[in-house]
């Protein structure tokens, strides 16, 4: 593992910093020397990542009580919820069709008000946030429709806000030593067989806009919206479907792998399924699931926060 993908723990950074600064003939040394304040960081979060695996492991790793499992103290607390696969099915496809049927009316009426590309981008990310925010209400509709309280239905009841929050930053911090050694890895995987290191569309965007607007666009859309958008739908609407039929297991790993390629990026496929395999973890062993849109928002701000920082020390 070299020196740059030792210390550099997110994964859009190392993509876009070159096409931000323009340093595309730097060694990484070279690179991590420009922006200390990375490298320093990273070490950092590093550090308290492996003290956070250790309180985890010691925390839920503990022998339970033999009938652990219908206490409250049992170790995984995602159990049965009151919708099923057809349910799951019907809301994917309502989701998929909003979602695509939105953004094509849209790009088709700045197409016919021949709107150019920088001009449409605002719009575009308008109208996406907007039919997050029309999907998520459509979700507590659904809800309420079944008679279903939703807070407790994905555990915003079980503990205090506070809690949870907690939780989700002990997870962000302990999933970034393994997300760290899967980006090396992975990354090394993707040289070999030839595929190119290329930033996601959204963040190169952020690294690059000469737009305030469209950055502050972009920043709120990671930090907030996507992160319980994403967790909503695929920890705690998907995933415990998936658990009641095939088990907790194959339902992690069915559902982090979906939300890695759902992010239509190559290069962070890997990552991404760590990463969604610690977001349902953070979700079984709190049973809140602001834990992990704590923890999902948490990194988005980090990666968010670094790619900003390099825009303002070119």
């Amino acid at each position: 593992m070299n020196l740059c993908f030792a210390l550099n723990l997110f994964l859009q950074l190392l993509g876009t910093a070159p096409s931000a600064v323009g340093p595309d003939n730097l060694s990484d040394t070279e690179l991590l020397t420009r922006y200390p304040v990375i490298a320093e960081v990273a070490v950092t979060l590093l550090a308290l990542g492996v003290i956070c695996i250790l309180y985890v492991l010691f925390r839920y790793g503990r022998p339970r009580p033999a009938d652990g499992s219908d206490s409250p103290s049992a170790t995984f607390k995602v159990d049965p919820k009151p919708w099923d696969l057809r349910d799951l099915w019907f809301i994917t496809g309502v989701l998929v069709l909003v979602l695509l049927a939105g953004n094509a009316i849209t790009a088709l009426i700045l197409k016919l008000a021949h709107v150019d590309e920088d001009g449409s981008l605002p719009w575009l990310l308008v109208t996406d946030m907007l039919l997050r925010l029309t999907i998520l209400g459509g979700f507590v509709a659904f809800f309420r429709q079944r008679g279903i309280d939703w807070h407790q239905a994905l555990g915003l009841r079980r503990n205090s806000s506070l809690d949870a929050i907690g939780s989700g930053v002990v997870f962000f911090l302990a999933v970034l030593p393994p997300l760290a050694v899967m980006f090396a890895g992975f990354s090394k995987l993707c040289q070999l067989v030839g595929i190119p290191d290329n930033p996601q569309p959204i963040a190169d965007i952020l690294a690059t806009s000469d737009s305030k607007f469209v950055v502050a666009l972009i920043t709120g859309f990671a930090v907030a919206i996507a992160p319980v958008f994403e967790e909503f739908f695929f920890r705690g609407f998907a995933y415990p479907v998936l658990k009641q039929r095939w088990g907790m297991w194959p339902a992690l790993l069915t559902v982090s792998l979906v939300f890695a390629i759902i992010h239509f990026h190559v290069p962070s496929l890997g990552p991404l399924l760590v990463l969604g395999l610690g977001l349902a973890l953070a979700y079984e062993l709190s049973g809140s699931l602001l834990a992990p849109i704590t923890m999902h928002a948490l990194f988005n701000a980090a990666n968010v926060a670094m790619l900003l920082y390099v825009r303002a020390h070119p």
